[in-house]
Formats: C-alpha cells, sequence, structure tokens
C-alpha cells in the first residue's frame, strides 16, 4: 500500500528505524541505537530502506531550499547519531535531486546533535 502524509511519514528516523526492525524481523519497541547496531551488521538487508530514506530526505531538503533558499541547512535530532550508514546515501541522494537554481546549501551536522532543540529552546 503506498504511503501518502507529510516530510515525517517519509523521512523521520522513527519511520526509518520501524521500518528497518520490520524488514528485520526485530520489535519495533527496541531502542534506536540497537536496531541501527542491527541494521549495520545488515547492511544488505536494509540497504533499500536506507536508499528510500536518503531519496525521500534529499526531496524534503529540497523543496525546504526551492521554497526559502537558505544559506544552509542544518540536520539534528537522532540522525546526526547513525551517519555512518546514512551520510553516504544521502549525500548521493543530495546531488541527484534538483533545486530551482541547481544549487544545494551547505547541508551540516548539528553540533549538539539531538540536544540541538532542548538548548536552543532553553535560550529563548
Amino acid at each position: 500500500m503506498e504511503e501518502s502524509g507529510c516530510f515525517e511519514v517519509y523521512a523521520s528516523m522513527k519511520r526509518l528505524k520501524d521500518k528497518i526492525a520490520k524488514k528485520l524481523n526485530i520489535s519495533e519497541n527496541l531502542s534506536g541505537e540497537i536496531v541501527f547496531e542491527r541494521a549495520k551488521k545488515n547492511q544488505k538487508e536494509v540497504e533499500p530502506i536506507i536508499e528510500e530514506f536518503a531519496k525521500n530526505l534529499a526531496e524534503g531538503i529540497a523543496n525546504i531550499v526551492n521554497i526559502f533558499e537558505p544559506e544552509a541547512i542544518c540536520i539534528g535530532g537522532s540522525y546526526t547519531y547513525h551517519t555512518d550508514i546514512l551520510e553516504e546515501k544521502v549525500k548521493k541522494a543530495l546531488k541527484e535531486v534538483k533545486t530551482y537554481n541547481n544549487q544545494m546549501p551547505e547541508i551540516t551536522l548539528a553540533q549538539f546533535q539531538n540536544d540541538s532543540g532542548i538548548i536552543g529552546a532553553t535560550l529563548l
């Protein structure tokens, strides 16, 4: 069945974790750390899921670029903990998407990883 919905349906880390857990036939209730460790051990099996995630994330980023024209995009959250299996696929996917001016802004990782949102909120 084809999924539809917001960007989060296609490119959230929770959704990626759940898809990997389902593919590896392990509980979706396990921590992301455990699920991604198993994904690393079974990379060939989960590669299509990671490639789909990377493509969806790249499309979402291209949409953000086309709408807001940012100079840079910073990716945070639990993504920053799993760059070893995600980053190369996402970089490749970003090269394949098109933006209105055929340019992608600088893409960086959040320095404070998953704590960036909390730190930013406390500074308000």
